[in-house]
């Protein structure tokens, strides 16, 4: 019979990713890369509600002062079906033929 020497020290365990420091035995894709642009191509602004307490109230309110200072306002609030799941693709995709200004939701 065959005794196994069990260490007296402990060992440390890779964790999550530390092991992958000295061979990435896993091919981890990489996304495509994204492009932000920070000044719309138009004075135009786009709304979108992500359904948070008050945030339809306050979009309508941003409407109202956008209009007042002259700013082309989308005249439909978007609505995003959930603040806490993703953008829908169909929604998104729609969002980025947008020449304008995005903005979505009421944050806490």
């Amino acid at each position: 019979m065959t005794t196994i020497d069990i260490p007296t020290q402990k060992i440390a365990s890779c964790g999550d990713v530390s092991c992958e420091l000295l061979v990435d035995p896993i091919p981890r894709p990489t996304p495509d890369p994204i492009t932000v642009v920070s000044k719309p191509k138009e004075r135009r602004v786009v709304l979108v509600d992500n359904k948070k307490p008050n945030s339809m109230a306050i979009l309508k309110r941003a409407q109202i002062i956008f209009r007042e200072r002259g700013v082309d306002v989308e005249d439909e609030i978007r609505i995003k079906p959930l603040a806490n799941k993703e953008m829908p693709d169909e929604m998104l995709n729609d969002l980025a033929t947008n020449t304008g200004l995005i903005l979505c939701g009421v944050s806490d």
